[in-house]
């Protein structure tokens, strides 16, 4: 906003203090300076003014703050005068007056809804939500003209382009004191009756602008007796401008609440001057003197008749008394300013402060709607005394026992096995298209995604359900950039209605055996889920020399095996049905009855949603019920100090035999000293229901080597027993 340095000397003597001095105190009080003008004779800064600050964004304002900044006083009653009045320093403004000193002027009602005036002007509020007081003058029989060339400049400089004698008054009125005002031509008005009402819906209205503005019920209108002439603290109606003909004004000076300006401004896509300050809370109680200067700039240039003004209070705002105490003080700015510093400082600034027995009692006017407890006080107090003048030292913090969380822990560790894999981290949006969660959660098909109020567009407009439809928009990314090749995985968090039946242990819904199949009862609460979700596609290679392969179904579970062997969670894998995996090529892994993650290669549907050509296998892990599973009590085992032996069993088996069951009878042999069973190769040929299997397997004794009689001996023991307990050939 642009100030006037000559402007600013009608309320403060800046006379001895140059450009530079006072653009420094500005900035130290916290306006700082985005550019400095000369006009002639005059200087403009232009100052940014904080948006809390709509007491600041005026001349009388800013006066207030320079006088306060460089120890003066402000006199408030100066205002525009002539070469030769600014020459003798006669004061012929009138003084902005508290409420206490207005008593003496006559209203009808101290608090009173309905005004009228000598000249038979009423006003009425019948919506006292949206404005809390309403003040009208009459001026009669005036001649509009071009304003006087001094008011035109001032104008000017401040970025305003003059109009005429009665706009130009209430433009200066403004900038000068702060509080907008607006202009009706009396004779175009219906019944002399100005009436403050909530809009209607349907209702339209001719701007000053020439737009047709369309009007709701959460609109504060102005209106005669017969339609609406004016938008509340935005715009001016078109039928009651001010034109060259008009003989009779009245002049409008009113407080409306700032939230409701601030929604219509909104709807309109309209701003203005005077809903810029409303919207920011001007003063409530100001409106007199603020009509009365305008008027009196009226009258000066353009004759006329100025008729007493109506004033309408529909409720009444008093200033608040708050108590700063010293102890307070002395604590914040590490005993540098005491209350005779703060005492002094805020009596410059317009405040009534007195002592009190443990600090100071005081009274913060209305025009500081800023300013609402003590802390805003201290602040007040160092704003003008300098943080830079406060003694700096560090605070004396002692902490208890801050321990991480599990779940953040866990979340580390496997990012670091992830990482160690070779996979990339991703970070997506929380938030996703609302048809992507039923593609993927299919456990709860009925399951309500959580809506986001008021989403920028529509591909924002729910909460995950699940991590993958990120990490894939992450994959078509990538390949549009031409990476053809990736694994990626994502750590995060999904989000779910707390009382969604199955959903309070993660991914898979629950335990083996307690699906609900009833619907999912609805409940405002929210649950959110730790998630780690997998992606691998394109093709893969163990080091940068090998051959690359495509990506198979046991790198994914290789994957998942890792992270639960990192946690120290035994897994077991078992078929599944997930409608968005591939049949044949889809897993759940288990810990006893709880499901740990789910696994496989993306179904050929889904991948089609996402516009994604080949194959994608993923993997969602749930955290928490890695972190339920883990076995806290881990043991440590010696090095073997005597070799172990390798040995491979190949087998042929048809397709309906998992390999995870091969593994699991295995292993209920119990076979001494054997310590790994794995997969070293498996041939699925095609067109062909045999599938060929080849096990490593590894033997070793902690106390002795053991012979090659003693590991052929199991080996034939083991490949006998499962030949006769599965339905296996051996080669």
């Amino acid at each position: 906003m642009k100030f006037s340095r000559q402007w600013l000397n009608d309320y403060v003597d800046l006379s001895d203090l140059s450009d530079d001095e006072i653009g420094t105190r500005l900035t130290e009080i916290g306006h700082a300076i985005e550019a400095v003008e000369k006009h002639g004779d005059d200087t403009v800064f232009d100052l940014e003014i904080t948006t809390n600050r709509v007491d600041a964004m005026s001349h009388l304002g800013m006066a207030r703050e320079l006088a306060a900044a460089i120890g003066r006083e402000a006199n408030v009653g100066r205002t525009l005068q002539s070469d030769s009045e600014r020459g003798s320093r006669t004061n012929v403004g009138r003084t902005l007056q508290s409420d206490s000193e207005r008593e003496s002027r006559t209203r009808e009602s101290d608090l009173r809804q309905t005004g009228k005036g000598d000249g038979t002007v009423t006003i009425r509020i019948e919506a006292p939500e949206m404005c809390a007081r309403y003040t009208a003058k009459a001026i009669r029989n005036i001649t509009v003209r071009p304003s006087l060339p001094q008011l035109q400049r001032r104008l000017e400089e401040v970025g305003l382009r003059p109009i005429n004698n009665v706009v130009d008054a209430t433009n200066y009125v403004m900038v000068a004191l702060g509080h907008p005002l607006h202009a009706f031509d009396l004779d175009r008005l219906n019944g002399n009756t100005l009436i403050v009402r909530p809009g209607k819906s349907g209702e339209v209205m001719k701007s000053l602008d020439g737009e047709m503005r369309k009007i709701d019920p959460d609109t504060v209108v102005i209106a005669d007796a017969q339609r609406a002439v004016g938008l509340g603290g935005i715009i001016g109606g078109f039928e009651s401008e001010i034109t060259q003909s008009t003989r009779n004004v009245l002049l409008e000076c009113a407080w409306f609440e700032p939230s409701a300006i601030r929604r219509t401004a909104r709807r309109l896509g309209l701003k203005t001057d005077a809903s810029y300050r409303f919207e920011r809370r001007v003063d409530p109680n100001d409106t007199l003197a603020v009509i009365e200067e305008a008027a009196r700039l009226i009258v000066e240039s353009g004759g006329g008749i100025a008729e007493a003004p109506v004033d309408v209070v529909a409720r009444e705002v008093h200033p608040k008394t708050i108590r700063l105490r010293t102890e307070r003080l002395h604590e914040a700015s590490a005993s540098s300013v005491g209350a005779g510093y703060a005492l002094d400082l805020f009596r410059r600034l317009g405040f009534s402060a007195e002592q009190a027995h443990d600090g100071l009692l005081v009274t913060v006017p209305t025009y500081r709607g800023d300013i609402f407890e003590e802390a805003d006080l201290i602040e007040e107090v160092l704003r003008f005394f300098g943080l830079n003048n406060v003694p700096a030292s560090l605070p004396r913090v002692t902490t208890g026992d801050v321990r991480r969380e599990l779940a953040d822990v866990a979340e580390d560790a496997i990012r670091d096995v992830l990482v160690g894999c070779g996979l990339s981290e991703a970070v997506n949006y929380s938030f996703i298209r609302p048809e992507w969660n039923a593609l993927i959660v299919d456990e709860t098909p009925d399951e309500t995604p959580i809506a986001i109020t008021n989403a920028l567009s529509e591909n924002i407009e729910a909460m995950r359900l699940s991590l993958i439809p990120g990490l894939l928009e992450t994959v078509v990314f990538n390949r549009s950039y031409g990476t053809r090749d990736g694994m990626l995985f994502e750590v995060g968090r999904t989000y779910h209605r707390a009382g969604v039946a199955g959903r309070e242990s993660g991914v898979g819904v629950g335990t083996a055996s307690d699906f609900d199949t009833r619907p999912p009862t609805p409940d405002p609460r929210v649950k959110e889920h730790h998630r780690v979700a997998v992606v691998m596609y394109g093709s893969i290679g163990t080091f940068w020399g090998d051959a690359k392969r495509a990506v198979d179904f046991f790198d994914i579970k290789g994957i998942v095996e890792q992270i639960a062997k990192k946690l120290h969670v035994d897994v077991a894998f078992a078929a599944s049905d997930q409608s968005w995996l591939r049949g044949g090529k889809r897993a759940i892994a288990w810990h006893g009855d709880r499901q740990i993650a789910t696994l496989g290669f993306l179904s050929a549907e889904l991948l089609q949603k996402f516009g994604i050509k080949g194959d994608v296998a993923a993997a969602e892990i749930d955290v928490e019920a890695l972190i339920a599973s883990s076995n806290t009590e881990w043991k440590m085992a010696p090095v073997a100090r005597f070799p172990g032996v390798p040995m491979i069993l190949a087998l042929t088996h048809g397709r309906d035999l998992e390999y995870q069951r091969i593994i699991d009878t295995i292993n209920s042999f119990n076979v001494p000293h054997l310590h790994e069973v794995g997969l070293r190769d498996r041939f699925v040929p095609e067109g062909d229901d045999v599938i060929k299997t080849t096990l490593g397997m590894w033997y070793q004794a902690f106390d002795r080597s053991l012979t090659q009689e003693e590991i052929a001996d199991f080996q034939q023991h083991l490949a006998t027993r499962l030949a006769a307990t599965l339905p296996v050939k051996l080669l």
